[in-house]
């Protein structure tokens, strides 16, 4: 009993983490998939991001996740600080699914964003970047785009 409860211990402190590592695994782009993302500043205190994929290939393809969040935005300030990120401070459910695109098939999604960063206050006027990218499992680094934000 004693060994088989220090074999299982083995395992776990040994299997886990490298389990975790490849939850944040960054593979090469699928072909044929495209990040789609605008950015629209609507009213003086907001901005819409439109953010999807679009597969411009000649086959399906499949994209897997691992909870309900289809995607993230990071902003950042003119000195590359983090002033706010859609996913700070949110739960997303813990949901295996997948999204099965057949040619020229494309998934969208939009978000408002009132320009308060992770402090909940409104962010000063200026220039920032947003990296917006899409959190499939695992990540495709070409599913992510940089766009320019003034607000």
């Amino acid at each position: 009993m004693k060994n088989s409860s220090l074999r299982l211990l083995f395992l776990l402190v040994i299997l886990v983490p490298f389990m975790t590592l490849s939850c944040g695994l960054v593979t090469a782009p699928k072909v044929g998939l495209n990040i789609i993302v605008t950015a629209n500043q609507q009213t003086a205190g907001s901005t819409t991001f439109r953010i999807g994929v679009e597969n411009t290939g000649s086959k399906t393809e499949t994209l897997g996740f691992r909870s309900g969040q289809f995607f993230d935005i990071e902003v950042r300030d003119r000195g590359g600080h983090l002033v706010w990120q859609y996913s700070y401070d949110a739960y997303f459910a813990t949901l295996v699914w997948n999204l099965e695109l057949a040619p020229g098939e494309s998934q969208t999604q939009e978000y408002v964003w009132t320009h308060m960063g992770n402090d909940q206050k409104p962010l000063p006027s200026g220039s920032y970047k947003a990296t917006v990218y899409i959190t499939n499992t695992p990540r495709d680094k070409g599913l992510s785009k940089v766009v320019s934000l003034t607000i």
